[in-house]
């Protein structure tokens, strides 16, 4: 959370530092950019411009003329170039620097060379100055740029600048010391203590209601230790980096720009926040009814779930999806009364943006759209719940997950379906639990068995088949059904009932079971599947006690000849 903060905020400030940087004008140089070899400086659009002259922050000359196919501003950067040249030059005494009179015009003179000519009007005068005098000042500010200029460039000085910064160093790193061992210390405490000192917010003073435990309180407080703790670094880094730049003549200048790329946006942030401090009390306070409004809601549909409250027609399963659609509702409605408060609310960008996203949430969400009123009509109509053992369309399973958008199934084979709850609304969907909380789920079996087998046989022994499965509730009779009197036998249909529908799949294996066994036993064949077989025609398929005793059987006598033996001649 602490380095998430710390990236926060550093991305915030780069923002703000390129939200913020200034236009360069004439006549107001920003420092922040390298300032050019030539500042044109100007006051009136009329007036030539005067190109300034300057060397380690020193301005020597402004040059407003040029001088045959040199331009003003040419004449300035030739200027500069030569004076740099000379302070560079270790060996080359400023003190030498001097003027030489012509007829019109003055040559400002170093080591035999022309450094620049200056006629009447080619520099700005200041009040009560002339031409000659002002040339004077331009011997003179030369002679201390190149002092300037020697200084900041100086071993010395270097060295100087070095130390400040290594002991500037050491006290950076004993305050991120300390404030690493103070937030050990009191993260420490914190845990240690948070049974002991931090007591929980409960509503109504009842413990069923809590709304903040100790460990939920001691979290939030640990955060607010590591916040504080990077806000205390970062400004410790934001005192330390322009400190370190003031020890060097050539950084020395960025020191206010740093300082001002931070308190610029600051200072504005500031005013901002206190311009939007009524309408933050409006939001705040609409934040805070709607958040008790919402405890309140919650309380009274937790009631409702656990059985306490209750109200006509209205299930205890409602509770919960009923308290999350009221949620919606009341959360969209308190939007629609902050949103006239929030900053920049009113602007084209910010509504620009809202009908972008209501478009991209319109043409890209509408299946789950149709997913979640799906979801919506599923739960009031109650078809099934979490646990049931249902039948969706072909998909048979236990129910482990009804949500908005989908509901998943655990099939039979132990693995996991998700559908769609718009598939679900729009498929038939059959309820084995839901039988079998009310009378008991009906399990049915079919066998075929031939008319000779007395009917009443036959009930009796897939009744003590049933009797026999385990998980068929003994204390309901089964019974029988004969469905159907086909060509060759008789279709007879065992109905058993059972609490168990999860469980089914075993109980009519173990049924099937029985009834090969009871029917084994009994000596009865049972004729599914059909198969065909030549048998003795004379045989009624009728049973022997309803046979009547002179009844004729017609036998079915089978001859086999030998043709080819008969015609083979004797000898």
């Amino acid at each position: 959370m602490a380095r998430f903060i710390l990236f926060f905020i550093i991305s915030i400030c780069g923002a703000m530092v390129s939200a913020e940087t200034p236009v360069v004008r004439h006549g107001q140089p920003h420092v922040a950019q390298p300032a050019p070899l030539v500042v044109p400086l100007t006051d009136n659009a009329h007036l030539p411009k005067c190109y300034r002259v300057q060397l380690a922050e020193v301005d020597i000359a402004c040059v407003k003329q040029g001088l045959g196919s040199f331009s003003s501003a040419e004449r300035a950067e030739k200027m500069q170039e030569r004076i740099e040249k000379l302070a560079q030059n270790s060996s080359f005494d400023e003190a030498t620097i001097s003027i030489i009179k012509l007829e019109g015009a003055y040559d400002l003179m170093a080591q035999d060379n022309i450094i620049a000519s200056f006629r009447d009007g080619d520099l700005e005068l200041n009040e009560g100055q002339t031409h000659e005098t002002e040339v004077q000042m331009v011997v003179q500010q030369t002679q201390q740029a190149i002092r300037a200029y020697r200084d900041q460039h100086s071993p010395e000085t270097l060295a100087w600048g070095l130390l400040y910064t290594a002991i500037a160093t050491v006290g950076l790193l004993i305050i991120l010391t300390l404030f690493k061992k103070a937030y050990v210390f009191l993260y420490a405490f914190v845990k240690k203590n948070t049974e002991t000192y931090i007591r929980s917010f409960k509503f109504l003073n009842n413990e069923s209601y809590l709304l903040l435990n100790p460990k939920s309180i001691a979290e939030a407080m640990v955060w607010l230790i590591s916040a504080v703790r990077v806000v205390l670094t970062l400004i410790v880094f934001y005192i330390y980096v322009p400190l370190i730049f003031s020890f060097f003549p050539l950084t020395e200048k960025w020191t206010p720009v740093l300082f001002d790329y931070i308190l610029n946006p600051l200072l504005t942030i500031g005013r901002v926040v206190v311009n939007y401090l009524p309408n933050l009390f409006y939001v705040v306070m609409i934040g805070l009814v709607t958040h008790y409004v919402l405890k309140v809601i919650h309380f009274i549909f937790r009631e409702v779930e656990r059985g306490r409250l209750q109200f006509p027609e209205f299930h205890r399963e409602w509770a919960d999806p009923t308290f999350k659609l009221v949620r919606v509702l009341v959360l969209a409605l308190a939007f629609v009364m902050a949103f006239p408060y929030l900053p920049g609310s009113g602007s084209p960008a910010f509504q620009g943006v809202s009908v972008f996203l209501g478009l991209l949430v319109s043409f890209g969400s509408s299946s789950a759209i149709s997913n979640i009123v799906s979801g919506i009509v599923i739960t009031y109509m109650r078809p099934f719940k979490p646990g049931d053992r249902v039948k969706i369309a072909d998909t048979m399973g236990d129910v482990i997950e009804k949500s908005l958008l989908v509901t998943r199934i655990r099939s039979i084979k132990n693995v996991e379906i998700t559908i769609p709850n718009s598939m679900v609304l729009g498929s038939h969907i059959v309820n084995y639990s839901a039988s079998a909380e009310q009378e008991g789920l009906i399990l049915n079996a079919t066998v075929t068995i031939g008319y000779e087998v007395p009917w009443r046989q036959v009930h009796e022994l897939l009744k003590s088949a049933a009797l026999k499965t385990d998980l068929v509730d003994k204390n309901k009779a089964p019974f029988i059904l004969q469905t159907a009197l086909n060509d060759f036998n008789v279709a007879y249909e065992l109905n058993a009932y059972t609490t168990e529908p999860n469980r089914m799949i075993e109980i009519y294996s173990g049924l099937y079971q029985n009834i090969q066994d009871a029917f084994n036993e009994a000596g009865v064949e049972i004729l599914s599947p059909q198969y065909s077989a030549i048998r003795d025609g004379g045989e009624l398929s009728i049973p022997e006690e309803y046979k009547k005793p002179n009844q004729r059987n017609h036998n079915l006598k089978v001859s086999v000849h030998n043709s080819a033996a008969e015609t083979q001649p004797k000898g």
